[in-house]
């Protein structure tokens, strides 16, 4: 069936965004703006999927043309302070990520951690921070926002608030499992290994792991007992460490285990 409404032409482009065809939904939403010009919600698709594809000047072309009649503001916004950081424009983006924060975002904690993430993704650690701290604030029960105030404060070696936010992720999301191994690094760079192997050892071996935390768990000895477990962790580790072991499973976790260093 054939899309004749800009509405249709949104919902396509935001369907394939999420599902991460950002190429076909830019197609989408760029043939929705020509047949609906001025549409600012196919304008914003439009930007946000450049933003995806890394096309920044495009996308900020867009989104200040949008600054000043968007109904999406908070989302005209923080695209803005993606594609500007994109660029490399750290004062635009702080500036942008200040209006979305004084205006639209300013009881929105959603819009708060998405902020805080694009600065920690630059490795803005410092400006990040306000915002999951704010984001907290407004929503003390949504665990994301813990997530990213612990991550910061790692970041920024203040191991006691770090652990602190991220067990109050994990309180409240018992089955974030990145929460976990996250948290479960902390406390093995800590020297709680007996703590750090709990925390991570509660992680099911099916879902996605960080590099860091199954290195740290096989550095604390490790290793599945039975032989349907150790099958899911010599998958793991092949899909995690990018390459199957080439004499067994078990050989190279114990190599990895000699060679890590675990100081408390």
């Amino acid at each position: 069936m054939s899309i004749k409404s800009s509405g249709e032409y949104q919902d396509r482009g935001l369907e394939l965004l999420l599902a991460d065809n950002a190429e076909e939904a830019l197609a989408v939403f760029e043939e929705g703006a020509r047949k609906f010009p001025g549409d600012a919600e196919l304008n914003l698709g439009r930007a946000l999927t450049l933003n995806r594809l890394g096309e920044y000047v495009r996308a900020s072309e867009i989104l200040e043309g949008l600054r000043g009649t968007s109904t999406q503001m908070e989302d005209v916004l923080s695209g803005l302070v993606e594609a500007y950081l994109g660029r490399g424009m750290t004062a635009q983006a702080k500036a942008a990520a200040k209006d979305a924060c004084d205006g639209p975002a300013k009881h929105d904690a959603e819009t708060l951690c998405r902020l805080g993430r694009l600065f920690y993704m630059k490795k803005r650690v410092r400006d990040a921070l306000p915002f999951y701290e704010r984001a907290a604030e407004l929503s003390p029960k949504w665990g994301e926002a813990w997530f990213g105030l612990g991550a910061c404060q790692w970041a920024l070696s203040h191991p006691a608030g770090a652990e602190a936010a991220l067990r109050r992720a994990v309180e409240l999301e018992p089955a974030d499992w990145q929460a976990r191994q996250f948290l479960g690094c902390v406390l093995h760079d800590l020297g709680r290994k007996k703590d750090a192997r709990e925390m991570l050892e509660a992680v099911p071996l099916n879902v996605s792991w960080q590099k860091a935390a199954l290195e740290r768990m096989v550095a604390m000895a490790w290793w599945p007992q039975d032989a349907e477990k150790r099958k899911q962790m010599e998958s793991l580790w092949k899909s995690v460490m990018g390459g199957a072991p080439g004499r067994g499973a078990m050989d190279v976790l114990e190599e990895v285990s000699r060679k890590m260093e675990f100081k408390p």
